[in-house]
């Protein structure tokens, strides 16, 4: 009887199957169990400099009721000064420009029209399809 020659590509897929086979099942499970992360929103540096700002915030607040018995103005001025450090890192936030969200089906980048909606939508519309040559 003679051996059957298998091509090369077959020989590698029965190495495959043959290490497949030979797993350990736990291994298998676990690999099934994992799951994706998903991106952190913001990154430490970010966190860092926000809880910085209720810090200085606090801290001006602080000073401020230490030194009104001293100077009312100034311990109204630090006051202001506190709240401002305070919101401050909300008013920073929609100044940031945020990243552009790239839209993807089956893997490729797509580029969905503005919505429509009012005058401007429309103005921006046209302006999309200008550019798109749609």
């Amino acid at each position: 009887m003679t051996k059957k020659r298998y091509t090369r590509a077959e020989e590698e897929i029965l190495q495959i199957l043959d290490k497949v086979d030979r797993e350990p099942a736990w291994r298998r499970l676990r690999r099934g169990l994992r799951r994706r992360r998903l991106p952190r929103p913001r990154s430490p540096l970010n966190l860092a400099a926000d809880w910085l700002w209720i810090a200085v915030s606090f801290g001006l607040a602080l000073v401020a009721i230490l030194v009104r018995d001293w100077s009312a103005t100034l311990a109204l001025l630090l006051a202001i000064a506190s709240l401002i450090a305070f919101f401050s890192p909300i008013a920073l936030q929609w100044r940031r420009p945020s990243p552009p969200a790239v839209q993807r089906w089956r893997g490729k980048d797509i580029s969905l029209p503005p919505r429509r909606t009012g005058i401007i939508g429309e103005l921006r519309y046209q302006l999309w399809r200008l550019r798109n040559r749609r």
